[in-house]
């Protein structure tokens, strides 16, 4: 009779997500807030996230929610958002002037040829349904 064959179960690594991207290391500026240069172009992150900092503060700011709030909105643990906003606190200079750089580049897009090409076929759009319920409405 032949001996069963019990193979050994194999052991799975975790990827070492603070090497993962491109063999940069995650730099952690604080306990639970990362930043790396291909995520979010640098930008202060909760750890293992994407989610930024400068998020989690324009939501206590600016929306006046608690932590819990921010927490079950963004679905995170509370304490990865305490973790985010005692970094805000302690740094809020820097995030608010990162924060005011994002708008005004949105500005300029909206406001470069770029911006005008989508407003163009923004209108066009318009135009066509416009046309297209004028001829629907015509038939019946």
């Amino acid at each position: 009779m032949a001996e069963k064959r019990v193979e050994k179960e194999i052991e799975r690594q975790k990827p070492n997500i603070r090497e993962h991207i491109d063999g940069v290391k995650f730099h952690e500026l604080a306990p639970g807030v990362t930043t790396h240069p291909l995520v979010r172009s640098g930008r202060p992150c909760i750890e293992g996230t994407t989610i930024m900092v400068m998020t989690i503060a324009g939501l206590q700011e600016f929306h006046n929610m608690d932590a819990r709030e921010i927490a079950d909105h963004l679905w995170l643990e509370l304490f990865m958002v305490q973790n985010a906003l005692n970094y805000y606190a302690g740094h809020k200079q820097y995030i608010d002037i990162c924060n005011e750089l994002s708008s005004i580049n949105g500005k300029q897009m909206m406001e470069s040829p770029y911006g005008d090409w989508t407003r163009e076929l923004l209108s066009r759009r318009e135009s066509f349904s416009k046309d297209r319920q004028t001829v629907e409405n015509a038939g019946h």
